[in-house]
């Protein structure tokens, strides 16, 4: 009897044991989470082609300086049948703005006009653009549209010696102007002939072509803006994260500091670098993030962009990790300019959340 009660025992002791091994194997995942500084930071400004814009800018203040440049591809036969000609354009808002058009005196490219750059290899004589020093036409923009009748003594240069229209700024303020992908408002020259005919020409080319006042920009200031590109590189070093890491999370988070905006909600985003960081180095042109933030009366108001697939991809790939451009979304867009702080609670930081495999015999 004796026998049996101590084997019992023993069964219901045996029973009670776990497998070898089996109380060490982690029954979750490890997790941890990282706020990243970044390494390296610099910031740069420089004038963009602006030609994509759905509307233009024209005027001045004490910080920027827009141009319109517009090309109509004009027809040269019949100009002694002419008996009117008339630039039309649509301002989008109510601004009051008066202006001079003169003739561009040499050729251009939309894609990549700027204020320095007539085409992507060729130079401006005179930044902001080149122009044959006679007035075909002066206004002020004020209602829906606008229509200018075109001084029909320099008509024939207009067609024949030039390449479209310069119209220059004579007020302080900006007005917003309605471009060629604007269909029905886009601008236009409208011919009239002797026999009352019309003939209408849509605008063929545009920009707006978009100065700034001398801006130090660097890694003491940090800068995003739009119009007049600003843009700010930020590499992290990720060698905290173990390359078998899962991201859970990872965000660039910063304050905002708004500098100069033209709308209520300004756009930004975040671009993979893919090669070496310098001024002049490529990174792609589709974001990896972006954010439409609204802007607010409130300093502490932060932005939050995620970059999880961009982090983990650095991750299993180190070597790719040349960092990130933060730019203006698109860049050609509404006039702004922001700042990002460069130290203090606004600063810009990673916060990274990655959860590790779950531990098992053969991991300690």
């Amino acid at each position: 009897m004796r026998r049996l009660a101590l084997a019992c025992v023993l069964l219901a002791a045996a029973c009670n044991t776990l497998p070898v091994g089996y109380d060490q194997i982690g029954r979750y995942a490890d997790a941890d989470s990282l706020d990243l500084y970044p390494d390296t930071v610099d910031s740069y400004g420089k004038p963009i082609a602006t030609g994509s814009a759905e509307n233009m800018y024209l005027g001045y203040d004490n910080q920027y300086e827009s141009r319109l440049i517009i090309d109509f591809g004009l027809a040269d036969s019949a100009l002694d049948s002419v008996a009117a000609a008339q630039l039309i354009l649509y301002p989008v808002d109510s601004t009051e703005m008066s202006f001079i058009c003169r003739p561009c005196s040499v050729p251009w490219n939309s894609s990549a006009a700027s204020w320095h750059m007539a085409d992507s290899i060729t130079q401006w004589f005179n930044p902001g653009g080149d122009y044959r020093n006679v007035r075909l036409a002066s206004g002020t923009f004020a209602g829906e549209s606008l229509v200018l009748d075109l001084d029909l003594d320099y008509l024939t240069t207009l067609v024949r010696e030039s390449h479209g229209i310069i119209v220059f700024p004579h007020d302080s303020g900006f007005v917003t102007v309605a471009s060629r992908y604007s269909d029905a408002t886009a601008p236009r020259i409208r011919f009239t002939y002797l026999d009352d005919t019309e003939r209408e020409y849509v605008a063929t080319a545009d920009a707006h072509l978009v100065d700034t006042v001398d801006v130090e920009v660097g890694h003491q200031q940090l800068l995003v803006g739009s119009g007049y590109a600003f843009r700010v590189f930020l590499r992290f070093s990720l060698d905290s994260i173990p390359s078998e890491a899962t991201v859970a999370r990872a965000d660039l988070v910063f304050r905002p500091l708004l500098q100069y905006w033209r709308s209520d909600t300004v756009e930004f985003g975040v671009h993979r670098m893919t090669e070496p960081y310098s001024r002049t180095a490529d990174f792609k042109s589709s974001g990896s993030a972006q954010l439409s933030y609204a802007v607010s009366a409130d300093s502490d108001t932060v932005a939050r962009l995620d970059l999880r697939g961009l982090i983990q991809f650095w991750t299993a790939h180190p070597d790719s990790n040349f960092g990130l451009m933060l730019t203006a979304e698109p860049e050609w867009g509404e006039l702004f300019r922001m700042r990002i702080p460069n130290s203090g609670p606004g600063a810009a930081r990673l916060e990274v959340l990655f959860v590790m495999p779950p531990r098992d015999r053969f991991r300690p």
